[in-house]
């Protein structure tokens, strides 16, 4: 899928969901986020974050290493953590730049991988500006950060 095409697709796919900060029930006990629409659960700090504050930079890690931590992290009382599909990430954010921010008090400035490879380069994949909400190609051996999300049991 060429960049134009994927990016017309998720501005019609953000301007079609409109839904307050209620989506996300925060449990800083555990550290997860469910967003309520899509009975997704998240991973309230990035991969490597510390507190329920979410301090510390969170782990950097290449594109298939990203893919293999998120298979091995159990936390939260959760054992299926993956990375997110592209979509994901953007209806994510089409909830709102302030709840995310409230919700997820560590992404910061981040960039996080999903685990959507971009199909026009061998090499390179979808990733998502967590402030900016915008999807970008990356290089598969870039280092950049990590918003683990899981599916409902």
């Amino acid at each position: 899928m060429r960049l134009p095409i994927l990016v017309a697709v998720l501005l019609m796919m953000s301007t079609n969901l409109s839904a307050g900060c209620e989506q996300l029930a925060v449990d800083t006990s555990r550290g997860t986020v469910r967003d309520t629409a899509s009975g997704l659960t998240w991973s309230r700090c990035l991969l490597g974050q510390s507190s329920s504050r979410c301090l510390g930079e969170g782990a950097s890690l290449s594109w298939i290493d990203a893919i293999n931590k998120a298979r091995a992290v159990e936390s939260g009382g959760v054992s299926n953590w993956r990375l997110p599909k592209i979509e994901e990430l953007v209806k994510l954010y089409s909830i709102g730049p302030a709840c995310l921010a409230a919700a997820f008090p560590g992404i910061g400035s981040s960039v996080a991988w999903s685990a959507s490879a971009n199909l026009d380069y061998a090499t390179a994949a979808w990733t998502f500006d967590l402030v900016k909400g915008v999807a970008v190609v990356n290089a598969m051996d870039s280092r950049l950060q990590i918003l683990l999300v899981a599916n409902p049991n």
